[in-house]
């Protein structure tokens, strides 16, 4: 039986990133865009995008201290 995968609502993935929920929406609109039907519906961002946006946000961080 397979383990249940993470998800994150864009607030909770912002604050664990350290970035603001703004700015993560954004990053996720361009890069991994939702189907036109889950316009105003709650996000829930799957393990796999998380991971990417981790990666793509931690490339800033030297240059945001």
């Amino acid at each position: 039986m397979a383990a249940a995968t993470k998800t994150y609502t864009p607030k909770a993935l912002a604050a664990e990133i350290g970035v603001d929920a703004k700015v993560l929406r954004a990053y996720l609109r361009k890069n991994n865009p939702r189907p036109v039907e889950a316009k105003n519906t709650s996000w829930i961002i799957p393990a796999k995008v998380a991971a990417e946006a981790k990666v793509a946000f931690k490339k800033n961080e030297a240059t945001s201290k």
